[in-house]
């Protein structure tokens, strides 16, 4: 199932949307956009779908969402109860394509690339930014700006956040240093295939034993963790997005038998390939009438 491609306007009196966002129920639209979007779940509860992630979400659901990122919340129509969520939705250049380039805005800045994956916030830091979000929709249009740039500067400080899709969807560069540019640069090109560990090393520079220890400060991931979540990832976006098999999307995507497919994907997304693609698929059908 391709994510629809939706198409946001700005008012004629802002650079960005804000909005409230009131229903019985909010259905199954997997959708994406160009704007960043930042979510606040003020009542309902249900299942959120974020790129590859799959998670049940309820009052006080804090989502930051990169450009191009695939998702959608879905609950069911509850009796005498009623949808509720506020949004912001802003392109990265929407003061303009130097703005957050500059040296104030550097934690912002990469917050956003963090984004790309999708942020879940909690704590205090969610509870500031969701009472902040729910009242900027009675806000002049300036000061709606000065709250936004003020929710996303305590949001970029704010620790721990927890990262949602295994991959981005149009994947940034991950690190400022240029040798590890280099070797996700490769690796992303080449993780379909046989890939040693060597030869990562060896466009690195580095011995192997220096290399696994690089790689790991770098990434978060041994070498051997990171190339398996990019073919997770892969198949996942196969599994949502066509009707090919799972022992034709686990080979095409680099593994060598489906048995290991199945062990590693359980291990990164907590539930079978199978139930993976079930889940969106029953939520698209029931979205569809089907």
């Amino acid at each position: 199932m391709k994510a629809n491609v939706e198409r946001i306007a700005a008012p004629l009196d802002a650079s960005f949307v804000c909005r409230r966002r009131r229903e019985a129920s909010f259905p199954f639209f997997w959708h994406r956009h160009e704007e960043v979007e930042l979510t606040f779940i003020a009542a309902s509860r249900g299942r959120r779908f974020v790129g590859d992630s799959i998670a049940d979400y309820g009052p006080g659901d804090l989502i930051l969402l990169g450009r191009n990122l695939p998702h959608t919340w879905h609950c069911e129509r509850v009796k005498g109860e009623q949808a509720d969520a506020t949004f912001v939705q802003f392109a990265e250049d929407f003061q303009g394509p130097e703005f957050f380039s500059r040296p104030e805005w550097t934690r912002v800045r990469g917050l956003l690339e963090r984004a790309r994956q999708g942020l879940q916030f909690d704590g205090r830091a969610r509870d500031r930014a969701g009472e902040r979000l729910l009242g900027m929709p009675r806000l002049d249009p300036a000061r709606r700006l000065l709250a936004l740039l003020e929710i996303l500067e305590e949001l970029a400080r704010a620790r721990p956040c927890a990262v949602l899709s295994s991959l981005p969807y149009e994947a940034p560069h991950r690190h400022d240093e240029a040798r590890i540019d280099r070797v996700c640069r490769f690796v992303n090109a080449r993780f379909r295939e046989e890939i040693a560990q060597p030869e990562a090393a060896k466009i690195a520079h580095l011995s192997a034993p220096a290399f696994s220890r690089f790689f790991k400060r770098a990434t978060g991931r041994s070498f051997t963790g990171y190339v398996n979540a990019l073919r997770v990832g892969h198949a996942c976006r196969e599994l949502i997005e066509t009707e090919r098999s799972v022992a034709e999307i686990a080979f095409d995507a680099g593994f060598g038998n489906l048995s290991n497919f199945n062990r590693r994907f359980r291990a990164l997304k907590g539930l079978n390939p199978r139930d993976f693609r079930r889940q969106f698929h029953a939520r698209g059908a029931a979205a569809a009438g089907l």
